[in-house]
């Protein structure tokens, strides 16, 4: 990749200059005191509180870390992981210390990354960010930017209490003419596709498919297949280089995630490779292989195995081509909340995907808020939430 070098400074009243910047290794107990006085002890990204791991990153290619200094302090940071290969990005950690929030510092160092690696270097198609919903301030930010919103992450993650994040994303020309056209998608679905199409305005209407799966009539109990955990850190990474998805597997997408755990079957038929962590409860499906035929069956089975490892909530991203599997996942109670255009690049095309998720505790949104669309996406979520939860024992108890 070419050199990296982003520099800005800005004028500060009363106080010394702010000087944008790469961040350095030198910086990293001064980036870490930053996120303590804004967040506590509780952020839960592992890159900040894993000085290995932030060294790693503030050194590698495939990561911009700037940080805002001034006067010898670290008075912001922000990370963008790159994915060179697939042409994607990730922005998260944006803080900014209090103090100094009128100085829309936030903003300047989201932009300086973005229009570098995606018009100077031409090194990504799109950008994504979770924005947390403590305040508007995030996702303001990200739609100044011309990020578009995309859906919701609904108590995905459990640190003091449990967090709603938003999905929202940036996307190239390049990536638009890139996209595969005509999603096929379940009914329950459309409404966070039309959410997301009326922000984009070449999205063409989707195919709408009536897929029925083994269990979709809710009278056959989904069978569980008996898992086995393995949380060896090293095994894992070195059996997952080693490890092609297969089946219905490969229909699904999960970026910037290293699995750290394994559920496996007694006889080795399935493997399902999971990211999962104990200080936020939170878990995604990385990808796996099996034997087993039927999608509803894996995912019931999953999730009810990371519930017995205490998990709150555990999230896969099919593909919108695949209704037979989108019908699958809604059958085991994933319910969909995020609709992701050109998520997922395979060659030279890209592929739009459907964020699903199944969340085991109460759902709680009485901190959340939310501007505008992502209401939208939250309604619908909640909707079906209703439907798959609380009506259907209605439904099935007049039957």
């Amino acid at each position: 990749m070419a050199l990296k070098k982003i520099e800005k400074i800005i004028k500060a009243e009363g106080k010394q200059d702010i000087n944008i910047r790469l961040a350095r290794v030198t910086d990293m107990r001064r980036i870490q005191m930053l996120y303590a006085e804004v967040y506590g002890a509780s952020y839960p990204i592992p890159i900040i509180a894993d000085k290995d791991k932030m060294k790693r990153a503030i050194e590698d290619d495939e990561y911009y870390w700037l940080v805002a200094e001034c006067q010898g302090r670290v008075i912001g940071s922000l990370v963008y992981a790159l994915d060179l290969f697939y042409r994607n990005s990730k922005a998260f950690g944006a803080v900014v210390s209090q103090e100094f929030r009128k100085h829309d510092l936030a903003f300047t160092m989201m932009k300086l990354v973005l229009d570098d690696i995606t018009e100077t270097k031409d090194l990504v198609d799109l950008v994504y960010a979770t924005t947390r919903t403590a305040n508007h301030a995030p996702q303001k930010l990200t739609e100044s930017l011309g990020f578009i919103k995309l859906g919701i992450f609904p108590n995905t993650h459990k640190v003091h209490d449990n967090e709603t994040h938003c999905l929202t994303g940036y996307f190239t020309e390049r990536a638009m003419q890139r996209r595969r056209t005509t999603p096929v998608i379940i009914p329950e679905i459309a409404p966070f596709y039309e959410i997301v199409r009326g922000q984009v305005k070449t999205l063409e209407p989707a195919q709408l498919s009536d897929a029925k799966g083994m269990y979709s009539d809710h009278k056959t109990k989904i069978p569980l297949l008996n898992f086995e955990t393995i949380t060896a850190t090293e095994f894992i990474k070195n059996r997952w280089k080693k490890t092609k998805s297969n089946s219905f597997f490969e229909r699904i997408f999960m970026p910037f995630h290293e699995p750290n755990l394994i559920l496996i079957t007694p006889d080795q038929g399935t493997e399902v490779y999971l990211t999962y962590s104990q200080k936020d409860k939170y878990s995604v499906i990385v990808g796996g292989v099996t034997n087993e035929k039927s999608f509803a069956v894996v995912l019931e089975s999953v999730a009810q195995k990371v519930s017995q490892l205490d998990m709150a909530y555990v999230e896969v991203i099919i593909e919108a081509y695949s209704p037979d599997l989108q019908r699958d996942a809604l059958d085991a109670r994933f319910i969909p909340s995020a609709y992701f255009p050109c998520a997922k690049r395979m060659e030279e095309t890209r592929y739009d995907c459907v964020v699903f998720s199944r969340t085991f505790d109460i759902l709680d949104f009485r901190n959340v808020k939310i501007i505008s669309l992502y209401r939208n996406f939250l309604k619908e979520y909640l909707k079906l939430w209703r439907e798959n939860y609380i009506e259907l024992v209605f439904e099935t108890e007049q039957k």
